[in-house]
């Protein structure tokens, strides 16, 4: 049956016909369309509102479970970072040519304005340890091995593992004892970056080249989430059983006991190996959200889309009112809810995050596509 126009029709009334398209694609939107994997958005939600529990959540009692987000969230964070940059520098085929140089050069505006979005966050004086400008950091750190495949950066994230915790132990004495100074103020702004600060770059940066190895590798095969998930469980077990082991083993405060740590920002070899693994293991959880799946944890994929805007906007609300310290987690069950529908919406209605649309709008007006690609050299 045929209406006048000659559109089927299947006895629905004329309204629920025009609000069909607009229902549809709000759905796309919601899904994300085809060219977002829906499990590393999940990945990165989690991720984000894990340091809400961080940043203000209260661990104890019956919530100590919460504790575990503390440097785990972060971790999540720039292994999924380093994901994103496999995934939007060719995937399993990695760019080269002028293509290759236009994503050097947004991710280097993307790095430009993370700085300056970070800055003026920093200025609202919040007791949060601001992750931004160490992201951006990365991201120019990551730029000489776009061009490598998995088991390069794979090899790359072992390296930095196990050299990386001896250099940020050692590092600052090393400083000292050659008559030099650890940063006091801004000037020492790579130094801290690199060594001393909250997050040197001389440890992560191994999350963020193993994030690169997996976004190389087809996240959509079975293979892939079954070795994250038991690779990443095993890791887990071997680097807190390991530095448990250890630690009963060295003198307290001595360097070898110091180095055999694996709790929070400690960015010891087994803090990478356990916190890292564990990342690892809730990421290939996540990409086995499928259809289904991908409706039902749409809230933390919406989330996920749009992490940096949730993120700054979490820092403005800390700031507001004074969240850091609260005595319970009513302001954490309050942010996260109101962060899950307001995401959802958002998504639904009008897609990628105002952040986001900032971001990708400015890269791409200072680094126009090429017009044509060089062949790979």
């Amino acid at each position: 049956m045929t209406s006048d126009d000659g559109a089927p029709d299947d006895g629905a009334p004329a309204t629920v016909r025009r609000r069909a398209p607009r229902l549809r694609r709000a759905g796309r939107r919601l899904r994300g369309g085809d060219r977002r994997v829906v499990g590393v958005d999940v990945a990165r939600g989690l991720a984000v509102l894990g340091m809400f529990a961080a940043h203000v959540g209260v661990a104890e009692g019956s919530t100590a479970w919460l504790a575990i987000a503390d440097g785990r969230s972060s971790v999540l964070f720039a292994l999924v970072a380093g994901v994103s940059l496999g995934i939007v520098t060719g995937g399993a085929r990695p760019l080269a040519g002028d293509a290759l140089v236009h994503a050097r050069a947004r991710l280097l505006v993307r790095a430009v304005l993370l700085l300056a979005l970070v800055a003026l966050l920093d200025l609202l004086g919040t007791r949060v340890l601001l992750i931004l400008g160490f992201y951006a950091g990365y991201f120019v750190l990551a730029l000489p091995f776009l061009r490598w495949g998995p088991r390069r950066l794979a090899l790359a994230a072992a390296v930095v593992a196990v050299a990386g915790p001896p250099l940020a132990y050692r590092g600052p004495e090393l400083l000292v004892d050659c008559g030099l100074r650890t940063p006091r103020d801004g000037s020492g702004a790579v130094t801290d970056f690199l060594l001393t600060g909250h997050y040197p770059a001389v440890v992560w940066m191994a999350y963020v080249l193993a994030g690169m190895a997996i976004g190389r590798s087809d996240l959509g095969s079975a293979r892939v989430r079954g070795w994250l998930v038991r690779g990443g469980l095993a890791a887990t077990a071997v680097g807190y059983l390991a530095s448990a082991w250890l630690m009963d083993r060295f003198t307290p405060e001595s360097a070898a006991w110091y180095l055999s740590q694996a709790g929070p920002h400690h960015d010891t070899f087994f803090e990478v190996l356990g916190s890292g693994g564990f990342a690892a293991a809730v990421l290939g959880g996540c990409l086995y959200a499928r259809r289904v799946g991908a409706w039902a944890l749409a809230p933390l994929a919406a989330v996920g889309s749009m992490a940096l805007t949730v993120y700054s906007l979490q820092i403005v609300a800390i700031w507001w009112w004074d969240l850091v310290g609260s005595t319970t987690n009513g302001p954490l069950l309050l942010l996260v809810l109101v962060t899950l529908v307001a995401a959802t919406a958002w998504r639904a209605v009008l897609g990628r995050g105002p952040l986001e649309r900032v971001l990708s709008a400015v890269a791409r007006r200072a680094a126009p596509p090429p017009r044509t690609d060089r062949p790979a050299t």
